[in-house]
């Protein structure tokens, strides 16, 4: 297994704003900033050694070109007391004020801010187990190109997005590379499942296009750079299945595709090495959630489908983005400032976490 747990532990880290203007970030309303060696020392009592974390570019590039890193120093020195590895997120939709992402230099603008993010993280001694230079490209696209729900505010316009945000994805590799870190290179892109809400053509091409616009930034990358993905991160939530323009499949539904043929489609199409991203469910339905994994993962490894890891995400509770409401999920919980556990959860991490589904292949494939 080339991770030091086979679960991850996910911080929230989205930094984007709003469309009101104001700026979410998650990592400073968590308190994971100023807390988080006791958040890596929980990661560690329950098994998990490999954490998603991310870097808050919109504090760290405050005066171009200049980089003050003093907002993840707390960060790199809880992992590092922890003896965690860390997957970083280099851009989770948050920007520096000011900046034009659909600008031409925009993707060497997040190439320069990855390699200086990586040589700095380097001689701070923490050991990197991925990056992905882009979060959800899909979502974004669609959040921030096509609705307007968050920078750059865009409407219609998420094919143009989605374009320049895999062109940032290719720029931050490529520079990676070129400047000599060669850790694996992480896309964390939506797991879905749509169904038409009708029995008509258009309704049916509808879910089509939705299914096929989730792939749409992988094959883009992948025809342009077949080495710039080394594994496809995958991210999957209860929600993650409905009828197209309409309410939410329920999982007793006989329409309702579960995870392990989900895995198997995406498996048979790109043949890339595959990990879940993010994957969990707010309580109460943390623990159930996480035993389903559990057990969608058993049988698709029995069926020779080869995991790279399962991230729990977030793997403790964070503010609302709309409404800064307090947001349960996750084996970590907060109350009064005070984080404790929840045992229930840390029950079902353990049984994902001994199951060892990288190891297990039916046959050669």
């Amino acid at each position: 297994m080339p991770f030091r747990s086979f679960v991850w532990g996910g911080f929230e880290g989205a930094s984007h704003r709003r469309r009101d203007g104001v700026r979410i970030d998650s990592i400073a309303t968590s308190l994971h900033d100023e807390r988080a060696i006791a958040d890596y020392a929980l990661l560690r009592s329950i098994g998990i050694r490999t954490a998603r974390d991310a870097l808050r570019w919109h504090l760290i590039e405050q005066v171009p070109g200049q980089y003050d890193w003093s907002s993840a120093r707390g960060q790199l020195a809880g992992a590092r007391a922890a003896g965690a590895e860390v997957i970083w997120d280099i851009c989770h939709w948050g920007v520096p004020d000011g900046m034009d992402v659909m600008a031409a230099d925009w993707p060497e603008r997040l190439a320069r801010f990855a390699v200086a993010a990586a040589r700095w993280i380097r001689t701070e001694g923490v050991p990197v187990a991925g990056w992905i230079p882009v979060n959800e490209i899909s979502f974004w696209a669609w959040a921030g190109g096509e609705k307007g729900h968050f920078e750059p505010y865009l409407e219609d316009q998420g094919g143009a997005l989605k374009r320049q945000l895999v062109r940032a994805h290719l720029a931050a590799t490529r520079a990676l590379r070129e400047a000599g870190f060669h850790e694996p290179i992480m896309l964390a892109e939506p797991l879905i499942w749509v169904l038409p809400r009708d029995g008509t053509p258009e309704a049916a091409q509808r879910a089509r296009m939705l299914m096929e616009g989730s792939f749409e930034a992988i094959e883009m990358i992948l025809r342009e750079d077949r080495t710039a993905v080394d594994i496809l991160g995958l991210n999957h939530y209860p929600h993650n299945q409905w009828f197209e323009g309409a309410e939410q499949l329920p999982a007793g539904d006989p329409r309702y595709r579960t995870l392990r043929h989900l895995l198997s489609d995406v498996d048979s199409r790109f043949r890339l090495p595959m990990a879940l991203a993010e994957t969990g469910a707010e309580e109460p339905r943390g623990d159930a959630w996480l035993d389903y994994v559990r057990e969608e993962l058993t049988a698709a490894a029995e069926d020779g489908i080869v995991l790279q890891g399962a991230c729990v995400y977030p793997v403790m509770d964070y503010s609302g983005w709309d409404n800064e409401r307090h947001c349960p999920c996750g084996p970590i919980g907060r109350a009064d400032g005070e984080r404790f556990l929840r045992l229930g959860q840390v029950a079902a991490v353990r049984g994902l976490s001994g199951q060892g589904f990288a190891a297990r292949r039916s046959a050669p494939r």
